[in-house]
């Protein structure tokens, strides 16, 4: 697995957006990743698979 220190000091502002907005995002990277012929491999479809369920998860707690 690849070093991921500079994750760490990852930082997200929401600011004044929405977690709707956010939702959409993840949404449109996913199926970046599945349809991008390049990363469509198994790791990907990984990515896409985690990108999308974390936008239907953010969907459905707004929806809370």
């Amino acid at each position: 697995m690849k070093n991921t220190s500079a994750l760490n000091n990852l930082e997200f502002d929401m600011g004044k957006g929405k977690y709707s907005e956010l939702a959409d995002s993840l949404e449109y990277w996913a199926e970046q990743f599945y349809l991008d012929e390049e990363v469509s491999d198994a790791y990907g479809d990984q990515i896409a698979y985690l990108l999308y369920n974390m936008s239907i998860q953010m969907k459905e707690i707004k929806n809370a």
